[in-house]
């Protein structure tokens, strides 16, 4: 008599209760690194779409500016940037894109994350020469809730951006 292979019920159904346990511990640990990865991209993303002013100011030959906005066409005149920002030709200086065109990129910012900049810069201009006019500006990003600091991006005068993180998740000064 020929025995017929595979599993029987209880067998499959102490593999799926082994399986439940592992996920139920696993899902917390997971739902954490997922926070921290949307985090680190936004913070990532935010950096390298200044970098890629900047270059763009330098190789074009014309200020490129970046800015807040909501609609992917025009400037926020605010400091909140939480729905994104768009990087453009600012050939005639005046803070907002001059047609569709002139538009380089159009990030949306969609993890949750608060952005807020420095009081008084709602724009980044970059000259032809690399360097950003005006005062240093900083964009502080924070969850929503709880509204913990995840850190900042800095942009000094001579253009350059960089990150910081902020390790002890101190709480947001602004009210996300």
């Amino acid at each position: 008599m020929r025995r017929r292979r595979g599993f029987t019920l209880p067998e499959l159904l102490a593999c799926l209760a082994i399986l439940a346990v592992l996920l139920a511990v696993a899902m917390p640990a997971l739902a954490t690194f997922h926070r921290a990865a949307s985090a680190l991209s936004a913070m990532h993303l935010l950096s390298a779409s200044l970098g890629s002013a900047r270059i763009a100011a330098v190789t074009r030959g014309v200020p490129v500016s970046v800015c807040p906005s909501v609609d992917g066409m025009a400037c926020r005149l605010d400091l909140v940037w939480d729905a994104g920002w768009i990087v453009f030709v600012d050939a005639d200086r005046s803070g907002q894109p001059s047609s569709p065109a002139a538009v380089l990129a159009h990030v949306q910012n969609s993890a949750g994350i608060a952005i807020r900049a420095t009081i008084g810069r709602h724009r980044i201009r970059f000259q032809p020469n690399g360097f950003a006019s005006g005062a240093n500006v900083s964009l502080r990003l924070c969850w929503r809730a709880p509204a913990d600091s995840i850190g900042m991006v800095v942009v000094n005068q001579g253009g350059r951006p960089r990150s910081v993180r902020d390790a002890a998740r101190t709480p947001c000064a602004f009210s996300p």
